[in-house]
C-alpha cells in the first residue's frame, strides 16, 4: 500500500505557482554535507558555500514544473564540496532542501561545478522542480 498522492497537473501546476511566489527575492544556499534529515533540521556542521540571490519573479510554472530564471553567478565564500541546498524566502525563512550535482545530473540545482573554491565563482545551471 502506498501513501503517494498523484495530483492532476492543474493541480501541481497550482501547487509549483505557490513555491514559485516563496522563492522570490529569496536566495539559494549551497552547503557541505551532510544533508540535514529534513528542512525542519538545524544546520550543525555543515558548511555555507555559497548563496545565490533569487530574482523576481524567481521561477515560472509549466504543466507541474517549476523552472528557476536566471540567476546571477555568485561569489564562493568557503572551499568545500557542494552536497545540497537551503531554499529560503526573501525574510530568510527556510521553505526547503533539495539535492544540488552538475548539469544533466537530475538535481534540483545544477551547478557548474561542485568542487567550490573561496573567492571563485560559481554559477547555477538550472534548477528545477516537478510536483509530484
Amino acid at each position: 500500500m502506498s501513501n503517494a498522492l498523484g495530483f492532476a497537473t492543474p493541480r501541481k501546476t497550482s501547487r509549483g505557482g505557490l513555491l514559485a511566489g516563496w522563492l522570490d527575492s529569496g536566495a539559494i544556499q549551497v552547503y557541505t554535507a551532510p544533508r540535514p534529515a529534513d528542512a525542519d533540521t538545524a544546520i550543525t556542521t555543515q558548511t555555507l558555500l555559497v548563496t545565490f540571490a533569487l530574482p523576481d519573479p524567481a521561477a515560472s510554472v509549466s504543466d507541474g514544473v517549476l523552472t528557476g530564471n536566471a540567476i546571477e553567478t555568485a561569489l564562493i565564500a568557503e572551499t568545500g564540496n557542494a552536497a545540497w541546498a537551503r531554499f529560503v524566502d526573501s525574510a530568510a525563512a527556510t521553505i526547503g532542501d533539495g539535492d544540488v550535482g552538475l548539469e544533466d545530473s537530475g538535481a534540483f540545482v545544477e551547478l557548474d561545478n561542485l568542487s567550490l573554491v573561496e573567492g571563485g565563482y560559481c554559477s547555477v545551471v538550472s534548477f528545477s522542480i516537478a510536483e509530484g
